[in-house]
């Protein structure tokens, strides 16, 4: 059967962000965030918890694509800045380098995904 697109169809890409807060004493509580940039050193997040400069951080990442997921869970972070935004308060993280397990290697892939994907939507336009 001969192709009726005019272009490819390219794999749809979705990230999803939580991050543990505290919340008392004894317990602690996982809030959404949205990533706004990504590499695999760190990334930059927008939320509506305030965080401070130079504190620990756990975070989750999934991402989401039609051909499967990758996904990084209870991962570590350390809040390198804040600033303002026209979103909200814009926090850059700096990963620990002590990754366990294969987060490392997770983080590695979704920055390979992620560069793929930016290459090929810019030939595209």
């Amino acid at each position: 059967m001969q192709e009726r697109r005019r272009r490819e169809r390219l794999p749809f890409i979705q990230m999803d962000a939580r991050v543990k807060v505290r919340r008392n004493l004894f317990s602690n509580r996982w809030i959404d965030v949205s990533v706004s940039d990504f590499n695999k050193l760190g990334m930059a997040i927008v939320g509506n918890h305030e965080f401070r400069e130079g504190e620990k951080i756990q975070f989750s990442l999934r991402l989401n694509t039609e051909v499967g997921d990758i996904t990084v869970e209870q991962a570590q972070a350390v809040v390198r800045n804040s600033r303002v935004g026209d979103s909200g308060t814009i926090f850059g993280l700096e990963f620990v380098d002590s990754q366990k397990g294969g987060v490392a290697e997770s983080l590695s892939r979704i920055e390979s995904v992620l560069t793929r994907f930016k290459a090929v939507t810019q030939r595209m336009t």
